[in-house]
């Protein structure tokens, strides 16, 4: 049996052991790990790391791009208003908008997630459980994330000491070199310099003594972590027998967007070193310099290729790394035959993946999102913020970025939090029109005036209204539908008039990116309670149309014309409703 096919803890069980089975055995599936009051997940396809969640350090996509210059505040905000109301992934919006390239989008991911994975790789306890029967989400299939270099990072973690020890122990005495295979995945693993310098070493048989020579710029907890890493993963190998042909690759491994050769060891390791049992000291022996012992060439063998068997070569890693596992004595390669036989399969574990009782990071954030929630029915932006009136445009920016921060709708999206998805749309929306008002001189002077004047429904708050209205109708003309929204929720929200909301729900309906036929229904009930005008019944017509009610839609269209008989749109729909109905008789 496997690492994968039970629960376990990471207290004996190194991440770095399961990264390493899990790309031993190409699995596909979710790898959770329950730390710090909460569960950190990390999905795999086809054993390689391509997206994770982490239960503390989020950070947000949005925030990443503006950190990096890519967007500005406006544009966060906007994107943080559209995610409230369209319910998609920000990136996906921010593209849409005009804002960023997919390429920018695809670079911030990848660089989100890689920092996501690591977080996970470091990890010293926990336990773990692996789930083979949970599928992989599509959005990490544009990621870009190192499997060689996330296993390195995590053998130089403490708690793999153990590991890096039994790994290196065959090689104690007989020296070591790269495999063939080494040449081909080495722009997968991201080297710098200096490590690109110290793995140059193994390009001939060297001692260990040699390898750990003093090297500036790689400590010697990366250095030892470096070569286990290259020994478990079959690209470096024992030097102590003859050379033997190397044997080709097989191509079709993807590291960190490099099309490279499966991960091969091409030559076999005798029992004799993987059970050697020569003690190795906790660090590298003190410096020496001897001539390197003989010269190999992996790239001119004396008899023809013969391209092996990616089979066969995870098989060979397998080996090695079960080996190690049994040096360390830990894992369930100890355990005897019955014993594994009569362990589960691997996705049928006793504990679901985040079965955390009380998760005190979430109980945390839910508690205080239930706190500053009340702000969003504040009638001054001010006080949505959180700021005195006397503040100043950095300070509504900075308040604006610091909500972000705490609250982005992204922190809500699992499934521990959708009671409270509506909640922080909704508190958004309020303060996206906080800082958009507060961010314009103009909407800045006008709101000042009608909070000293007491009330809400003086005639500048009304006449801002007005103005984002039309601003809305003209977005809509030229179907910029991101922008139109955003203009009609301030309207609406600062004069709730039933042209308002029609409006409103007619750009949740006409933009197929942004569709939302259950929330401009919504609008369109609450707006027909006083509907005022021809635009409301041409509106609610439009809705029930597309909700397939012909009968409603016809009545609305009628009521738009006798309200206004110059509104030909609305004599349009009639007049085809009608020619429906008449085909429909014949």
């Amino acid at each position: 049996m496997g690492l994968l096919d039970q629960p376990g803890d990471l207290s004996r069980t190194p991440l770095a052991a399961l990264l390493l089975e899990l790309l031993n055995v190409r699995a596909d599936g979710v790898l959770a790990v329950e730390h710090g009051g909460g569960t950190s997940r990390l999905w795999f396809r086809t054993g390689q790391p391509v997206g994770a969640q982490v239960a503390t350090g989020f950070r947000p996509l949005g925030l990443l791009l503006l950190q990096a210059g890519k967007i500005d505040v406006d544009a966060l905000s906007r994107s943080l208003s559209e995610l409230a109301t369209r319910r998609r992934p920000q990136g996906e919006l921010l593209v849409e908008m005009g804002a960023v390239s997919p390429q920018d989008v695809e670079a911030a991911l990848s660089e989100q997630q890689t920092g996501y994975v690591t977080a996970i790789a470091t990890l010293g306890e926990g336990g773990f459980s692996f789930d083979a029967s949970q599928p992989v989400p599509e959005w990490t299939r544009g990621i870009r994330i190192s499997p060689m270099r996330t296993i390195i990072d995590a053998l130089e973690q403490p708690q793999a000491g153990e590991l890096v020890t039994s790994a290196l122990r065959p090689v104690a005495l007989g020296g070591v070199r790269l495999a063939s295979g080494y040449v081909e995945v080495a722009p997968g693993f991201g080297w710098n310099r200096a490590e690109r310098t110290l793995v140059a070493r193994l390009e001939h048989p060297v001692s260990l003594e040699f390898f750990f020579g003093a090297e500036e710029g790689v400590a010697p907890e990366r250095a030892r972590a470096i070569l286990a890493g290259l020994l478990l993963l079959g690209l470096a190998v024992s030097s102590v027998e003859s050379p033997r042909p190397t044997g080709d690759t097989s191509p079709g491994l993807t590291l960190a967007g490099v099309a490279a050769a499966s991960l091969l060891q091409d030559e076999p390791v005798a029992e004799a070193d993987l059970a050697g049992s020569t003690p190795l000291p906790a660090r590298p022996p003190a410096p020496r310099t001897p001539a390197p012992t003989g010269s190999v060439s992996p790239g001119s063998p004396a008899v023809p290729l013969k391209r092996s068997d990616p089979a066969e070569a995870r098989a060979r890693r397998q080996r090695l790394l079960a080996k190690a596992m049994q040096n360390m004595g830990v894992g369930p390669f100890n355990r005897p035959p019955d014993a594994a036989a009569a362990t589960p399969v691997a996705g049928s574990t006793s504990r679901p993946p985040g079965s955390t009782a009380a998760n005190p990071a979430d109980a945390a954030l839910r508690r205080a999102l239930r706190e500053i929630a009340p702000r969003a029915s504040e009638e001054s932006f001010f006080a949505r913020l959180g700021l005195p009136e006397t503040a100043g445009r950095d300070d509504v920016k900075a308040a604006f970025l610091a909500l972000a921060r705490q609250f982005h709708p992204d922190l809500f999206a699992g499934p521990a939090m959708a009671d409270l998805q509506e909640t922080v749309r909704g508190f958004f929306a309020a303060v996206n029109e906080a800082y958009q008002a507060l961010s314009d001189d103009r909407r800045r002077a006008e709101h000042l005036a009608v909070l000293k004047s007491g009330g809400t429904t003086n005639p500048q708050r009304t006449e801002a209204a007005k103005v984002d209205f039309q601003k809305g109708e003209a977005c809509m003309r030229t179907r910029d539908y991101a922008r139109a929204r955003g203009f009609l929720e301030s309207a609406a929200r600062a004069d709730p008039r039933g042209e308002y909301k029609a409006a409103l729900a007619m750009s949740l309906v006409v933009d197929a990116a942004g569709r939302d036929l259950a929330r401009a229904r919504t609008l369109i009930d609450a707006a027909l309670a006083n509907p005022g005008n021809d635009r409301v019944h041409f509106a609610a017509g439009v809705v029930a149309r597309e909700e397939g009610n012909e009968g409603e839609a016809e009545r609305q269209f009628r009521a738009a014309v006798t309200a206004n008989p110059r509104n030909a749109e609305a004599r349009r729909a009639l007049k085809v409703l009608e020619g429906r109905r008449g085909q429909g008789r014949h």
